[in-house]
Parts: structure tokens; sequence; C-alpha cells
């Protein structure tokens, strides 16, 4: 994959993430249960901590034989919980300045990432085979459209209507 289309990837799904929210007011983002037991803005917490893991482990791409910390995480829902433990206190526009922030981050991360250790199968063996590229799709673009998916089925459920952008 070419890196301006992983760019343009990770920035689709940012977009139906930001789409399925758009117009939601506060108190709808901090209502409990709209994703589980989360509310949007736990949703939003959830993303960034996953975003910064991914930030994390392209940093220490240059680093032999280490193997980032998103790749050891062996139980997903563990750390989920243990992010929602850390956030759920934290105010609303916190998270939201965070999960912009990190994101901006993210995509300085990946341009600065020569394309073809984006491609490289064989460059991390922790990557069993794949390329740096699928890591990032499936952490951000692909989590992030999941969420909207179930942000979008909420609100639906909820008769809270999607904005049109």
């Amino acid at each position: 994959m070419k890196k301006a289309e992983l760019i343009d990837s990770v920035k689709n799904g940012r977009a139906a993430l930001l789409t399925a929210i758009a117009g939601l007011p506060d108190d709808a983002l901090l209502r409990p249960f709209a994703i589980g037991i989360w509310s949007v803005k736990d949703l939003l917490a959830h993303l960034t901590a996953w975003e910064s893991e991914l930030i994390t482990a392209l940093a220490g791409l240059g680093r032999p034989g280490s193997v980032p910390h998103l790749i050891e995480i062996e139980d997903f829902d563990e750390f989920n919980e243990d992010q929602y433990r850390v956030n759920v206190r934290r105010p609303l526009d916190i998270i939201q300045e965070d999960f912009a922030n990190v994101h901006r981050q993210l995509i300085l991360s990946i341009e600065r990432l020569d394309e073809k250790l984006l491609n490289d199968r064989n460059r991390f063996a922790w990557m069993e085979g794949e390329p740096i590229w699928t890591l990032i799709e499936d952490t951000a673009t692909l989590h992030e459209q999941e969420h909207a998916q179930d942000v979008l089925r909420w609100r639906a459920e909820n008769g809270l209507r999607a904005s049109r952008l």
C-alpha cells in the first residue's frame, strides 16, 4: 500500500467516526451505555488509547529486536477495561482534545515512515509476515469504522438523528 493511500484510509476512518458523532450535544456524549457500558466520551478515550499505543509502536520500529507493547497486549478486554478506569473521570473537553491531538500525531508518524518499510513483510518477525501498514489500518481505520457503526446503531435505537455533513 502506498503511504498516501494509507493516510487517506486513516483519515477516512476518522471522518466516518466524526460523521457518526456529529451534532450530538455534550449530554448525549456523556450518556452511559452508548457502546456497551461506555459513553461516546469513553469510546473516544478508548480509540485514543489504541492510537497512542500505535504511535509508540511506530516510533520504536527502528529499535532492533524490540516488540511493541501494542503487539504484546494479549487480553484486549483487560486493556480496554484498564483504559476505561484511567479515563472515565476525565472531562469531556480533555478527552476530545486528546482524541484530536493523538490522531494528528498518528498522521505525522505515518508521514515519517519509509514506504518500503510500510510494505515489508519480513522486516518484523512479530508482524508474522504481515506488513506494518496492516497494523495501522487495523488499529486506526478499521477500529474507528467499526465504532462509527456502533455509534450510528446507538443513535438509531435512541432516536438521536445523525447529522448530514
